[in-house]
């Protein structure tokens, strides 16, 4: 597999696996217990954290993207236009800055361009959609605050089920739901380092890491995103070389060829 059709192929898989570690299975709360102490107080975290996304209004991002599985690894750069609350827009880019994937999402509807396949993918921006071809809950937000530095899910902003400390970091875990999410703080800053989505008995399936911490704008950003899906061992990393915050106009642009063949996922 050459690198430009490795690129274009994985592009897609990077959207739609993005959104996989954003959109952690939201469920019921059980009881809660604690193990060892925590060093911050998880009602402060969650405001702590909150307060940073809804300081952010838009993003815009140039970076590299570099893929790893169990058979190759590419890299490629990545350019990210984001608007709150609705619009974002990711655009892969291989050798020579030629473009191998563009993919537009609003929270109505999404567009997916591959110009290796020459092939456009369309469908509706909702939880059902994604849940087809995910197999996983996730938000429109989840997928904003990925890009952003991760914020806790609706349905995991009251009491974790379990508190602990794992090297100086405060550890918060709800284990209702189908998979149990496990989100790792660091009590100094109030910001997320890792969110893991875990299955029954307790092993990551997915991990969501955001490292290299940087105020811009006066909004905390992660330079450095990575999505692991454990299970079948792919590694997304990307790491942003210039970020812009709150600039009040962002142009979205996204065409596909009259000739490119359409896939609308219902």
């Amino acid at each position: 597999m050459t690198r430009e059709r490795a690129l274009s192929a994985l592009s897609m898989a990077l959207c739609m696996s993005l959104c996989v570690a954003g959109g952690f299975a939201a469920g019921c709360a059980g009881s809660s217990r604690t193990a060892g102490s925590a060093t911050v107080p998880f009602d402060a975290v969650v405001l702590s954290v909150e307060r940073n996304q809804d300081a952010l209004t838009s993003l815009s991002g140039e970076g590299e993207l570099r893929v790893e599985t169990a058979s190759f690894s590419q890299g490629g750069d990545l350019d990210i236009l984001l608007r709150k609350p609705d619009t974002l827009q990711i655009t892969v880019k291989g050798p020579f800055g030629i473009r191998v994937g563009n993919a537009l999402v609003t929270r109505t509807n999404f567009q997916f361009y591959s110009t290796m396949q020459n092939r456009l993918y369309t469908g509706r921006t909702t939880a059902e959609n994604m849940r087809k071809t995910l197999r996983i809950d996730l938000t429109f937000d989840d997928i904003l605050a990925l890009f952003t530095g991760g914020r806790f899910l609706a349905g995991d902003r009251t009491s974790p089920d379990e508190i602990g400390v794992d090297g100086g970091d405060a550890v918060f875990t709800f284990t209702g739901g189908e998979y149990g999410r496990r989100y790792v703080v660091d009590p100094s800053t109030k910001l997320i380092r890792r969110i893991y989505l875990i299955d029954n008995d307790g092993a990551p399936m997915i991990e969501q890491a955001f490292a290299d911490f940087q105020t811009v704008g006066g909004v905390t950003i992660p330079r450095t995103i990575t999505i692991t899906q454990h299970q079948s061992r792919q590694r997304f990393t990307l790491r942003y070389g210039q970020i812009t915050t709150n600039t009040e106009h962002i142009q979205f642009t996204f065409s596909a060829p009259g000739n490119a063949e359409r896939v609308e996922l219902k």
